[in-house]
């Protein structure tokens, strides 16, 4: 089976080139396309694939609805520059680039299925360093017919040079059914499903609710040994205003999730109703005092914490200001209905 890794990017010039680096080391033999969907950067992104040939729009059946949106596609034999990735001998990759006015993940994700040409979708982020065994991995966890969402395992490095020196954390477990930074799921599954609900236009969640439709429909989510290393960058040179802002996309993307899918799991999940962390997580970031700080130096843990959290709050406060009917119904109601899926 012939396999399509889609990657959503969006100002990550410099990162996705050494990602691309480590899909020119893969080994086995296995036939994989890459399909870079870039969701509006403004940085030189787009420079890195002008080596590749221009292509024509193309409206093709399920894409239909995208030709506004897209600004640009370029396809060809992509050789990853050397000097970004010293440890490595280069290759090429066969790369479809498609530019697209920003419009969020969900739909950066719906365009790399659309253009996909093989039956197998590998779902990875622009800053997961894969390991050389990463494609033919998830190829062989399937088989033409299955209903099986196959779960790779990330963990997180600081190491840019090495970044496979990363060992496994506490904070690497990953229960959910479907998170796209490291995921394969058959095409004809995904687009049964219904794809990635474009309702979500800021960060957060949009992968958690197509998890929920591949569940109502059958499928099975395993987990395997099939390694990304997600780079985080050191504390201290992390600013807390991007943490905070993040957060708080997450956030408001949070009530849109529970009001779409009012499981008590996503409830409990989301702590989108838990009251007493949220008053905790306020008074501790009273104010956001930490936005006025340039870098993440002082208790960088707890710190960090502290601002994700308040972030993340704040978005939901906001969220269901915007949508008041979800306090509505719960007040009504007496809490959620529904079952865990």
């Amino acid at each position: 089976m012939n396999a399509s890794v889609i990657i959503p990017t969006h100002n990550r010039e410099e990162i996705l080139q050494r990602v691309l680096g480590y899909y020119a080391r893969q080994v086995g033999a296995v036939d994989f396309e890459i399909i870079v969907v870039d969701d509006g950067s403004t940085d030189g992104t787009r420079s890195l694939f002008e080596g590749l040939r221009k292509s024509e729009i193309k409206r093709k059946r399920i894409c239909e609805e995208y030709g506004e949106r897209i600004r640009e596609i370029r396809k060809g034999w992509y050789r990853p520059d050397p000097g970004e990735n010293l440890v490595l001998s280069p290759a090429e990759l066969y790369l479809t680039f498609v530019h697209i006015e920003k419009a969020g993940r969900s739909v950066a994700r719906n365009v790399g299925v659309c253009f996909s040409a093989y039956p197998l979708i590998i779902f990875a982020d622009d800053d997961i360093f894969v390991e050389p065994e990463f494609v033919k991995k998830h190829v062989e966890s399937h088989h033409f017919d299955d209903r099986l969402v196959v779960m790779g395992r990330v963990l997180h490095t600081q190491d840019l040079q090495n970044p496979f020196s990363a060992g496994w954390k506490l904070k690497d477990i990953n229960t959910a059914f479907l998170s796209t930074g490291n995921a394969s799921v058959l095409k004809k599954n995904i687009i049964d499903a219904g794809l990635f609900d474009e309702t979500y236009t800021v960060y957060g969640w949009e992968d958690f609710d197509l998890g929920i439709h591949l569940s109502e429909l059958g499928l099975d989510s395993v987990k395997k040994r099939i390694n990304g290393y997600h780079y985080a960058p050191a504390l201290r040179s992390i600013r807390p205003a991007d943490v905070y802002e993040k957060e708080k996309e997450r956030g408001l993307s949070a009530v849109y999730f529970y009001k779409t899918h009012p499981l008590r799991w996503v409830e409990r999940f989301t702590l989108i109703h838990n009251a007493p962390v949220r008053g905790l997580v306020k008074f501790l970031g009273l104010n956001n005092w930490f936005l006025s700080r340039n870098r993440i130096s002082l208790l960088k843990g707890l710190l960090l914490l502290i601002i994700r959290y308040k972030g993340y709050f704040d978005g939901i406060e906001e969220g269901l200001k915007l949508d008041p009917e979800n306090e509505a119904e719960k007040k009504k109601s007496g809490g959620p209905h529904g079952r865990a899926s």
